[in-house]
């Protein structure tokens, strides 16, 4: 632990001598540094043990509440479900969302007709749709980019061959032989 102790000395009491205001100093200076470092040692700890009670706390309200029963009623009061567990409403309305009827744009299926299918099927033909997508554009990229390069490589080719045969180098190297 490290201790910067300042001492002002134009407050001296008359009475009191400069051995004993430094050592007043001193005491005061390291009592206030020990308090602040056990205050922020007990808060940093309070505030720990206080976020794992109200953790707990949460976590037993939040399955209470999911594993509650309830009974549910119509519109008019009369009974429909009896002692049904919220966790099960929750999941039987996920299930009714997901299989639900829709159009090709993902929303409800008012009308008979038309093309329908369930959330769930648009969902991963959507996914399918953006994923075939994607690669396709990537293959097309690459599939351009090779045929690019090999029309350059060839026409370099080509052309260099005809240089040759054009400023007479062949004949000039089958002399130099």
């Amino acid at each position: 632990m490290k201790l910067n102790v300042t001492v002002d000395i134009d407050w001296l009491n008359e009475d009191e001598s400069l051995d004993e205001a430094i050592k007043k100093q001193i005491i005061n200076s390291v009592v206030k540094k020990i308090s602040d470092d056990v205050i922020t040692s007990v808060k940093y700890e309070a505030e720990k043990k206080v976020q794992e009670r109200v953790n707990e706390l949460v976590d037993a309200t939040y399955n209470e509440f999911l594993n509650g029963k309830v009974t549910l009623t119509d519109r008019w009061g009369d009974v429909t479900k009896k002692d049904v567990s919220i966790k099960n409403l929750i999941k039987d309305k996920c299930d009714k969302w997901l299989t639900e009827k829709v159009n090709d744009r993902g929303e409800p299926n008012r009308d008979s007709w038309g093309n329908s299918q369930t959330r769930m099927q648009y969902f991963i033909d959507k996914q399918i749709s953006k994923q075939t997508k994607e690669m396709s554009n990537q293959i097309v990229t690459k599939v351009n980019q090779e045929m690019k390069k090999f029309i350059t490589d060839s026409l370099k080719d080509s052309i260099g061959d005809k240089l040759v045969k054009e400023i007479g180098l062949e004949d000039l190297l089958k002399k130099m032989k």
